[in-house]
């Protein structure tokens, strides 16, 4: 009886470390896949910011600008990261910004600078 008991404890406390290495592992593993996930997003981010606006055509600017914008909206939504995702959505808002009566050789070199400031903003949050 008494081995009964030695037997049923060791076998427990063996159960129970092989847990807290299982919890031990799948937290690592979510790290990493964490990780993986905010540096796929800010890859793609970082390409969609780099949209470049153009005064020759006005109405296609302007619309593939609503494209870019939605574009990282729906990004954003795919990262745990809190400061990556508000990045994203800065970035999105300024890109958004650029509509067909608004778009002008000097809107658009005003709006290059902020863009500047959201990319940098970006660039940073995904450090």
């Amino acid at each position: 009886m008494m081995r009964s008991r030695l037997a049923t404890t060791l076998a427990a406390a063996a159960l129970l470390g092989g847990l807290t290495a299982c919890d031990t592992v799948r937290e690592a593993t979510g790290a990493a896949s964490n990780a993986a996930d905010k540096t796929s997003v800010c890859l793609e981010a970082l390409k969609l910011a780099n949209f470049t606006p153009s005064t020759q055509d006005v109405s296609k600017t302007a619309d593939e600008a609503k494209k870019t914008a939605e574009d990282l909206t729906a990004l954003s939504a795919k990262t745990a990261d809190q400061a990556v995702r508000d990045a994203i959505n800065d970035m999105a808002t300024k890109v958004n910004e650029l509509t067909v009566p608004d778009v002008s050789p000097s809107s658009i070199t005003a709006w290059a600078q902020n863009k500047l400031d959201a990319v940098n903003a970006l660039s940073q949050a995904c450090l």
